[in-house]
């Protein structure tokens, strides 16, 4: 009886095994498209111009709140965009944010310039 049931356990495992969608290989920041790229960017920069704008440092006062005008969804629609388009899970999704998270945490200079474009994508967004 014990080798039965370890017959048909793991004949189960291997169906699951054959029937579980393999997953994704990683997408790259390099891999996205323009718009793709620029919306991601653009995300993280406002989560930190939001997080600046919480802990009332001054690099955030420059900008319009963007906790309550739109910031956070902006932020969460590219991320659902992103999983639609790239047929991402999250952590395909968390790999490309840490990734981006990165590259501005490297040169948070660039983040002031970005915020016209990026206010601009919002809006045009209807955000």
């Amino acid at each position: 009886m014990i080798h039965v049931l370890a017959s048909v356990a793991l004949a189960s495992a291997a169906l699951a095994l054959q029937a579980a969608p393999s997953p994704a290989p990683p997408v790259r920041l390099e891999d996205l498209t323009v718009q793709e790229s620029a919306a991601l960017r653009c995300s993280v920069a406002f989560a930190y111009v939001s997080d600046w704008q919480k802990d009332g440092d001054a690099r955030g006062a420059a900008w319009p709140g963007l906790e309550a005008q739109g910031g956070r969804e902006f932020f969460v629609r590219t991320m659902a965009q992103l999983m639609d388009r790239r047929g991402l899970d999250r952590r395909g999704v968390f790999d490309l944010i840490a990734l981006q998270t990165e590259r501005l945490k490297a040169s948070p200079d660039d983040i002031p310039a970005m915020m016209p474009a990026c206010l601009l994508m919002k809006s045009a967004a209807g955000l």
